[in-house]
């Protein structure tokens, strides 16, 4: 099972003073391949990761379609469509199984309309993942693949919070961009090298170091950001009349 972890983001707002959010939060578990939002069509939730992770996918007109972001205890899904009120080009999948709340779009609406903190906390949260689309879109236009997939594997790493991963390489072929052949091929020589064990639907990552070792500068780039502590939101204190 994917560890749990508190959400960053709601980690940045009061319980109390935020109670129009957080009284309105119901969990939400969803299996992996699990579709949460399909392209074209309004969001109705904005979901808390709080274990797992949720692809944000850019899918083609062929059905071919390659991952833009990663979602998981860092940040929240689907908060920029509700708030717009457009139905999005993306494609939000469950990546990896999803333990997370979510609260309807109407009540997160309100929060945000009525409080500072969950507004300064969508702020927060866009940045982040404006940060990791360029980071990723710089990645996939200038790096190799082998550099890549170690990346995303310690990406995946990261949010599950275990050693095995449950992935299938046609699903890695299509987060990274790559044909499936070029993903066996590469998982072979990790394993090879002790870095990783790969069986049918799983991969284990062995020796996490080696793999830090084979992986682009963007994943550091991606995970100083996600890992950076930012304190609870205080009001502004009211001037004396």
């Amino acid at each position: 099972m994917n560890q749990v972890r508190p959400n960053k983001l709601l980690t940045l707002l009061d319980r109390a003073r935020d109670a129009l959010l957080f009284d309105n939060l119901k969990e939400f578990s969803a299996e992996r391949n699990t579709i949460i939002q399909r392209a074209g069509e309004p969001c109705e939730f904005v979901i808390f990761p709080v274990a797992g992770m949720i692809s944000s996918l850019v899918v083609m007109k062929d059905g071919e379609a390659i991952e833009t972001a990663s979602i998981g205890y860092d940040n929240a899904a689907g908060y920029n469509t509700v708030l717009s009120g457009r139905n999005t080009n993306n494609q939000l999948i469950v990546q990896l199984p999803l333990q997370s709340v979510r609260i309807a779009g109407a009540h997160f609406r309100n929060a945000y309309e009525r409080s500072p903190t969950v507004r300064h906390m969508v702020h927060m949260g866009n940045q982040m993942l404006l940060e990791q689309t360029q980071q990723s879109a710089a990645c996939h236009a200038l790096h190799e693949a082998e550099p890549r997939l170690a990346r995303w594997l310690l990406q995946c790493h990261d949010y599950a919070g275990q050693d095995t991963l449950d992935l299938t390489q046609d699903f890695v072929s299509e987060m990274i961009g790559v044909r499936r052949t070029t993903v066996s091929l590469l998982a072979t020589t990790l394993q090879a090298e002790g870095l990783i064990k790969y069986r049918r639907g799983h991969v284990t990552i062995v020796n996490r170091e080696g793999l830090e070792r084979r992986c682009c500068e963007c994943y550091g780039v991606v995970f100083k950001n996600r890992t950076f502590h930012h304190p609870v939101i205080r009001p502004l204190a009211v001037p004396p009349q």
